[in-house]
C-alpha cells in the first residue's frame, strides 16, 4: 500500500525522489511494492539530474494512464522544448538555459487551459480568454509572458505542418505599468539584521540579495552563482541573458571590503561545500519557488520588525536588488553602470533600471 507522501513534492502517483549526497534517482513503485524502474544520475550533474527528472515523470504518467494525444497543445509544447534543449549552442533559435527552465514553468498554466485542445483549433477569442482570466485572477503581466510563449510554441507547430496561422499574432496584450520599487538602504540593513538573528537558509537569502546590490546583478545570476566565479580580481558573474547563438559573456566586479565580506560569508554558511555560493542544505541551487518561500517568511519578520520600532518597511524581492542599485550607483555619478549591469550599451539601464525621483543636473554657464 501506498502512504501520504511526507511534503508535496509535485510528483506523479506513485513516483518518488531520493537525493543522496552522491547520487539522486527517481522511481516508480507498482501496487506490490516493487519498482517499475528507476532513473539515477550524479547529485553534483544538476543537468542530468533535471534530465532524469523529465524522463521519470513523463514514464510514471504514461504508468498511470495519463495518455497525452500526440496533437494535442500539451504534446506540441513537449516537443517545443525537446526541439529548444537539442539545437546547438551555436544556433540563432536557441534560448539561454535559464529561460527555457523558466518557460517549463510559465507552460503549465497554458497547458490547464489549451492542453487537451489542437493547435488549429485555437482561435484568438481564447487568447484573450485567457489574458482576461488571469488579470481577474492579479496576474495580468505573467498571463502575458505566458501567451508570448504559447505564441512561440505554435509558430514551431507552423514549422511542422500542425496548423496555418498562428492565433497569437496581432493580440493585444493586458495593459502593464511598469515596476518602480526602490529599496532604502534601511530597509536592506533591517534585512540583513533580521536574517542574521534568525541564521540559516534565512541569512544564504539575505546574503545573496546583498550580493545582487553590490554586483548589479540579475535573480538568476545571483541564484546560480558558482564558486568557480569568485576569483582573485574579484566575482566574474556570467551575464545571465543572451541571443541564442550568443557566446557566453561576463562581467567582472572588482572587490569592496563590503562584496568580500558578503561572500567569505555565504559561502562559510555552507554544509555541504559544493559548486555554488548561495545553495540550499544539499549544496544545489535554490528552485525558485523555494527561494521565494523563505523569502517571503524573511520579509514577513522584517515587517514585524519594522512595525515594533514604528519604521516604514516595504518588502522587496531579489528582482528589485539590479535597479536598486543602478539608481544608487546614477545618483553617485558612477560612469561605469553599464558596464557593472551586462548590458552592451545603456538604453535599457535608463529606460528600466534608472529609478530617481530627482534627476540633477548644473545650469548651462
Amino acid at each position: 500500500m501506498i502512504s501520504r507522501r511526507n511534503s508535496p513534492d509535485g510528483l506523479p502517483f506513485r513516483l518518488y525522489a531520493r537525493q543522496g549526497k552522491f547520487k539522486t534517482s527517481y522511481g516508480y513503485k507498482l501496487p506490490d511494492g516493487t519498482w517499475a524502474f528507476r532513473l539515477s544520475a550524479p547529485t553534483a550533474n544538476v543537468e542530468k539530474v533535471a534530465e532524469i527528472r523529465r524522463q521519470a515523470i513523463e514514464q510514471a504518467e504514461t504508468l498511470n494512464g495519463k495518455f497525452v494525444p500526440p496533437d494535442s497543445v500539451e504534446a506540441l509544447i513537449k516537443k517545443y522544448f525537446t526541439w529548444q534543449r537539442a539545437l546547438p549552442a551555436t544556433s540563432q533559435r536557441k534560448k539561454a538555459k535559464g529561460t527555457i527552465e523558466e518557460n517549463e514553468r510559465e507552460s503549465k498554466n497554458l497547458v490547464k487551459v489549451f492542453g487537451a485542445m489542437r493547435p488549429a483549433d485555437i482561435k484568438p477569442v481564447d487568447i484573450y480568454g485567457y489574458l482576461a482570466a488571469r488579470e481577474v485572477k492579479g496576474a495580468p503581466i505573467k498571463a502575458n509572458k505566458e501567451v508570448a510563449l504559447l505564441s512561440a510554441v505554435l509558430e514551431y507547430g507552423r514549422r511542422l505542418g500542425q496548423l496555418e496561422t498562428n492565433p497569437c499574432r496581432g493580440i493585444r496584450y493586458n495593459p502593464s505599468n511598469p515596476r518602480t520599487k526602490y529599496v532604502e538602504k534601511r530597509e536592506i540593513d533591517l534585512m540583513m539584521e533580521t536574517a542574521r538573528e534568525r541564521g540559516g537558509s534565512y541569512l544564504v537569502l539575505a546574503l545573496c540579495l546583498y550580493t545582487a546590490y553590490l554586483t548589479v546583478s540579475r535573480p538568476t545570476e545571483m541564484r546560480q552563482l558558482a564558486r568557480q566565479h569568485v576569483t582573485e580580481e574579484g566575482v566574474r558573474v556570467p551575464v545571465g541573458k543572451r541571443k541564442g547563438g550568443q557566446v557566453q559573456r561576463m562581467k567582472l566586479i572588482e572587490w569592496s571590503t563590503e562584496l568580500r565580506a558578503a561572500i567569505d560569508e555565504a559561502k562559510a554558511l555552507q554544509r555541504i561545500a559544493g559548486m555554488y555560493v548561495f545553495a540550499n542544505a544539499s549544496g544545489q541551487v535554490y528552485s525558485t519557488s523555494g527561494f521565494n518561500t523563505i523569502l517571503t517568511r524573511l520579509m514577513k519578520h522584517c515587517a514585524t520588525k519594522a512595525a515594533e520600532r514604528g519604521v516604514e518597511f516595504a518588502r522587496f524581492t531579489l528582482a528589485d536588488m539590479r535597479p536598486t542599485a543602478v539608481t544608487d550607483r546614477m545618483e553617485e555619478g558612477d560612469l561605469h553602470i553599464t558596464n557593472a549591469t551586462g548590458h552592451a550599451d545603456d538604453r535599457m539601464v535608463h529606460k528600466v533600471y534608472d529609478r530617481r525621483r530627482t534627476k540633477r543636473a548644473k545650469a548651462t554657464k
